[in-house]
């Protein structure tokens, strides 16, 4: 059975490549973000649901674009010197890699347990044991699809949030106006000359 499944996968896999090398078989759309320099381009296989996302940013605000990467690699030598974007761009790293696992692991798995659900137990009535066995076997099939929904949710859209946090925060800081670099907070305690009681002051600056 797992050589069965493992054929299956294989099958699918190479018929996704090759519908989206044949013209009317695909949907594409495009989407541009000129505040983040980021450019989106995702490809359909018509009648089924899966589909290709790139991206792709802009290290000089538009005159070139490049290929974000599958876990923002191309990004990360741009923004290394700024703490905030580096950690959103792991955000986005290990968003993608969760969502990889979910689609890639998790699913397969529980696919595997519906197709495959082993010896079951007996109870000793053959009715109940094919209802147990039933049940089982619809809930893994159910799970598995669901988890691998979820899972291309988080690769796709969950983990885009902060792709584009550390986009925004690289603009920010390439026009010389990074977020909150000119705010600061100053505390005092002094002495009242007349009153000879102690006075505590709060300055924020923005």
């Amino acid at each position: 059975m797992l050589k069965r499944f493992i054929s299956i996968s294989t099958f699918l896999l190479i018929c996704f490549q090759g519908f989206s090398q044949i013209p009317g078989l695909t949907f594409t759309s495009q989407k541009d973000q000129p505040d983040l320099y980021l450019k989106t381009k995702t490809i359909w296989i018509t009648a089924t649901p899966f589909f290709v996302v790139d991206r792709k940013f802009s290290p000089d605000q538009g005159s070139t674009y490049i290929k974000v990467g599958m876990f923002g690699g191309n990004v990360k030598p741009y923004i290394q010197e700024d703490s905030v974007a580096i950690h959103d761009l792991n955000n986005y790293k290990l968003t993608r890699i969760f969502g990889i696992a979910q689609m890639g692991v998790i699913a397969p798995l529980l696919a595997y347990k519906h197709f495959n659900p082993g010896d079951p137990t007996s109870t000793g009535d053959a009715d109940i044991d094919n209802s147990i066995t039933q049940e089982e076997q619809t809930g893994y099939l159910a799970a598995a699809i669901i988890i691998f929904c979820t899972g291309t949710l988080t690769y796709h859209v969950f983990s885009k949030g902060f792709l584009f946090n550390a986009l925004e925060r690289y603009n920010y800081v390439l026009n010389d106006n990074p977020i909150f670099d000119d705010v600061s907070f100053n505390m005092n305690i002094r002495l009242d000359p007349v009153s000879q009681t102690p006075q505590l002051s709060l300055v924020w600056t923005f």
